[in-house]
């Protein structure tokens, strides 16, 4: 009889690259179901509470503690150990007054910052996609997998194509937004040069065969150039989130 769905188990050896895991400490790990994150992007609960954190030692613990309702994602309670979790999604541990933001760490994977109670309470969502839905209003699909309408007083052409929203969680409220443009501050989520983070000093739009570019200048003055898609805009003039943390925790 043939199987129904995807697999619930993955070997260890082809799983992610970026996940911190033992390869050959036991044959196999937690799957990624899906989610508001690609595979390749994320990171599951369980390996984010065993590996990361330290907080289990093994798949049942990890399971009493996510059953205990004390593990928040982006304001809501999460309970699947193999929910993904990835870039800028907001991690809250009631039990123990942890709260955290997963960032692009250099060389790939995912890193994780402490915040604030204040920070806790949003999130800087990217515009993947928009399109006009039934009624006449503009729908805006987010790097995480949610869509919102656009706020009633707001015009269509204030919105494009990669910029970044910060919207409350887990209301989705839009408090403010940040276009991709030339003085904004961004971080880099992909390619070689994924973790980088600095002012965009130029913004190359090209059509055809050849990709769009932006050059980055990091705090150093050094400056790099990565694919347009690869960019992530974290604010204005500086950053709305925080990007490094004292005795934070890296993934």
């Amino acid at each position: 009889m043939a199987r129904r769905g995807q697999k619930k188990h993955l070997k260890r050896l082809p799983a992610p690259k970026h996940w911190p895991i033992k390869r050959k400490h036991g044959k196999f790990t937690t799957r990624v179901i899906p989610g508001p994150h690609r595979k390749e992007e994320c990171v599951t609960l369980a390996i984010l509470l065993r590996e990361i954190l330290g907080h289990a030692e093994t798949m049942r613990e990890v399971k009493s503690i996510l059953n205990s309702r004390q593990v928040f994602v982006d304001g809501r309670v999460r309970r699947e150990p193999r929910f993904p979790v990835g870039v800028m999604d907001v991690i809250e541990i009631k039990s123990s007054g942890d709260r955290f933001r997963l960032l692009p760490k250099t060389r790939g994977g995912l890193r994780l910052v402490r915040i604030d109670e204040d920070e806790a309470a949003f999130k800087l969502c990217r515009i993947e996609k928009k399109m006009m839905v039934p009624g006449g209003r503009l729908q805006m699909t987010l790097h995480d997998g949610r869509n919102i309408l656009l706020p009633e007083g707001r015009t269509p052409s204030e919105f494009h194509t990669l910029d970044t929203l910060k919207i409350t969680v887990p209301e989705q409220k839009l408090i403010d937004s940040y276009p991709l443009k030339e003085g904004a501050y961004a971080i880099i989520t992909q390619g070689k040069n994924i973790g980088i983070e600095g002012r965009i000093v130029a913004v190359e739009r090209r059509f055809g065969t050849h990709a769009s570019t932006v050059t980055l200048e990091d705090p150093s003055g050094n400056r790099f150039q990565t694919a347009l898609e690869y960019v992530f805009v974290v604010g204005n003039d500086r950053p709305e989130v925080a990007l490094e943390s004292a005795g934070g925790v890296t993934a």
